[in-house]
């Protein structure tokens, strides 16, 4: 797996400051990853159950786009 193509090299901040504090970027990291392997099980569940290729990746796309944070300072 390639994490360069995951997640950024720089994490930057709501007010476009680079992330420095290394706890944070390596959790947030980590948090891209197991969502990426998440969604890589999903796809392949979906796949062997004989869902359309480009019906399942549309799925997952809408999914990402449409996530909403609960935080209210967001």
């Amino acid at each position: 797996m390639r994490n360069k193509n995951i997640y950024p090299k720089i994490w930057y901040s709501k007010n476009k400051e680079k992330l420095s504090c290394k706890e944070k970027i390596l959790l947030l990291n980590n948090n891209i990853l197991e969502f990426h392997e998440l969604a890589n099980e999903i796809y392949d569940e979906a796949i062997l159950m004989g869902v359309r290729k480009e019906q399942i990746e549309e799925v997952l796309v809408n999914t990402a786009k449409n996530i909403n944070s609960k935080l209210k300072s967001v």
